[in-house]
């Protein structure tokens, strides 16, 4: 007999965990949350102007969310061991990290405190004349 004669077929949906799966009405429940992140986030672009350290901030709470839903529903994190959610969020830890310590720079210390430069110039400035004559270019030689 071959191996596979001796050992009877698993059903594909066992599983050794014996964990249950989410429903289908899960999946859509988690896709109408997300849904309606994704518009909150979409509408802050019409957000007033003074508000523009509320919607960095907003945003930034909304990826992780957003993030952590996704993966632990539709990449099935959930449901794998501990080991492999401290990998998959080690990464998003790290790249969150890298997003505030980058971006932040604009929303947050976008004033040096120096007001000298409050407004750059708007067209190039233009250099001043040179103080001595420029060395003469000898005429090309032609034979």
């Amino acid at each position: 007999m071959t191996a596979i004669a001796e050992h009877p077929t698993e059903h594909p949906d066992d599983h050794a965990e014996g964990h249950d799966h989410p429903t289908e009405q899960t999946y859509w429940v988690v896709g109408l949350v997300l849904a309606v992140l994704t518009g909150l986030e979409v509408s802050t672009y019409w957000w007033p102007h003074a508000w523009h350290k509320v919607t960095a901030v907003l945003l930034i709470i909304l990826m992780v969310i957003k993030f952590t839903t996704v993966g632990a529903y539709f990449m099935h994190l959930k449901f794998d061991s501990k080991v492999l959610r401290r990998v998959f969020m080690f990464g998003i830890f790290l790249a969150l990290s890298l997003y505030i310590a980058t971006l932040s720079a604009f929303t947050f210390w976008d004033q040096s405190g120096t007001t000298n430069f409050v407004y750059p110039p708007r067209s190039k400035p233009i250099p001043p004349p040179p103080t001595e004559a420029p060395p003469s270019i000898p005429a090309a030689v032609t034979h």
